[in-house]
């Protein structure tokens, strides 16, 4: 008998299938100020990819769209928003990030502290109460803040000084 290509030439080889289990990464900053990625843990993929089998699902997709669901049947899922000043690069992105950094750093020293001189931690609480009382101006405030977004400046008028 002559060989043709569905004969085997040997021993089977086997590829490596690899594993359900991915690593996750995050930065880590050293003292130097070098950054570099180290393990912080790891996910199961396959179980991950599993949960979404239900609403992949023709039949589920199928019957919402029986029951009205117009959305079900579209390729994008709408999202309605004015955008236009979203940034478009990532370049974009961090130089709005480095932007609202100087903002929070133009803040008087009193206020960065209640953030634990953070301006992730600000930029979080900016919707809190803990940020509107300190923001707030009233008839006994002896500093009127005024944060200028567009400008990145921040003035501090005393209220209430006015000898003239």
């Amino acid at each position: 008998m002559f060989a043709t290509q569905f004969t085997r030439q040997g021993e089977r080889q086997l590829s490596n299938v690899g594993s359900g289990m991915k690593d996750t990464y995050k930065m880590h900053v050293d003292e130097d100020g070098k950054r570099e990625l180290r393990k912080s843990g790891e996910f199961n993929q396959y179980a991950e990819i599993q949960s979404y089998k239900d609403s992949v699902s023709i039949d589920y997709i199928l019957s919402r769209f029986v029951n009205g669901d117009e959305t079900a049947l579209s390729r994008v899922q709408g999202i309605y928003g004015d955008f236009t000043e979203m940034p478009k690069t990532m370049a974009e992105l961090q130089q709005r990030i480095i932007d609202a950094e100087d903002l929070f750093y133009q803040l008087p020293l009193d206020i960065r502290s209640q953030y634990n001189h953070s301006p992730s931690e600000f930029y979080a609480q900016l919707d809190s109460e803990k940020t509107k009382n300190i923001f707030r101006v009233d008839d006994k405030a002896k500093e009127d803040i005024k944060v200028d977004v567009v400008t990145s400046k921040v003035d501090v008028e005393k209220v209430g000084d006015n000898n003239a």
